[in-house]
C-alpha cells in the first residue's frame, strides 16, 4: 500500500471536518454552554443565598430585645418590612420561611391570631424543607386550638408529619382532645408525649397526672352504718 503523502492527509483532514465540523462545534458549545450555565447557577444561588442571610440578620436585630424590654412600633414595623422583601425577592429560601415563622411568632405573642396564622400558612404553602415543615404545620395546630378552632386543629395535626418533633406533636394533641372533652384519647397523646420528651418536661406530667383515671371510690350511707353511736338519753 503506497504512503500517505503530507497534502493526502491534509486533505483527508480537511474532508473531515467538511462533513463532521458542524457537529463538532454545536457538540463543543453545548458543553461550554453546560458547563458555564452550571457556573452561572452556582454563582447566582450563593449570591442569593449570601443576600437573603443578611437581611434576615437585619430582620433578627430590628426585633430582638431583652427579656425586660418590649418590641417598640418602629423596630416591629422594620421587621415585617424585612420579612415581606424575603418573602417577595427571596421566596425559595429557607430564610424566607424563617423570617415568616419569626414575625408570626410576635403576631402570636401579641394576641393577633389571624395575622400568625397567615405568616404560618405562607410556609406551608411555599416549599420548605421537610423539618421546617413539621414545626410550621404544629404551630398552626397551637394557634387553630388557640382560637378554639380544635376540629381544624386536630386535622392539621393529622396531615403532620411528627418525626423528630413526636414530644411536641403528642403534648398538643392531648390539650386538642382535652378541649374536645375526649380526656382517654388526652391522655393517651400526654402519654406518649411524656415518653418521647428526652429532657422531661414537669407541665408535660402534670398534664397526664391530671388525668390519671381516679380510684373508685365507695360512698358511704349513714343510714346503713350499724357503728353509728347511739344517742344518750
Amino acid at each position: 500500500m503506497a504512503d500517505v503523502t503530507e497534502d493526502e492527509q491534509v486533505e483527508a483532514i480537511k474532508r473531515w471536518f467538511e462533513d463532521n465540523g458542524t457537529f463538532l462545534v454545536v457538540g463543543i458549545i453545548v458543553v461550554l454552554s453546560i458547563v458555564f450555565g452550571f457556573r452561572t447557577w452556582e454563582t447566582q444561588t450563593r449570591e442569593t443565598a449570601e443576600a437573603a442571610s443578611a437581611k434576615y440578620e437585619d430582620l433578627i436585630a430590628a426585633v430582638t430585645i431583652s427579656p425586660l424590654d418590649e418590641l417598640s412600633e418602629e423596630n416591629l414595623s422594620t421587621g415585617q418590612f424585612i420579612a415581606q422583601e424575603l418573602k417577595q425577592e427571596y421566596s425559595g429560601t429557607v430564610y424566607s420561611h424563617f423570617a415568616a415563622m419569626h414575625i408570626a411568632k410576635i403576631y402570636v405573642q401579641s394576641g393577633d391570631l389571624d395575622a400568625g396564622l397567615k405568616e404560618l400558612e405562607w410556609v406551608l404553602a411555599n416549599d420548605p424543607e421537610e423539618k421546617i415543615k413539621a414545626i410550621a404545620s404544629i404551630r398552626v395546630a397551637r394557634v387553630l386550638h388557640g382560637q378554639g378552632k380544635n376540629e381544624a386543629a386536630l386535622a392539621q395535626l393529622d396531615e403532620t408529619n411528627s418525626t423528630g418533633h413526636e414530644a411536641s406533636y403528642e403534648e398538643l394533641r392531648g390539650d386538642v382532645l382535652l378541649a374536645m372533652d375526649k380526656s382517654d384519647e388526652a391522655r393517651e397523646a400526654y402519654q406518649r408525649a411524656v415518653n418521647a420528651q428526652q429532657n422531661k418536661r414537669p407541665m408535660t406530667q402534670m398534664k397526664l397526672d391530671d388525668l390519671v383515671a381516679p380510684k373508685t371510690m365507695i360512698a358511704v350511707d349513714d343510714s346503713d352504718d350499724t357503728s353509728a353511736p347511739e344517742e344518750s338519753e
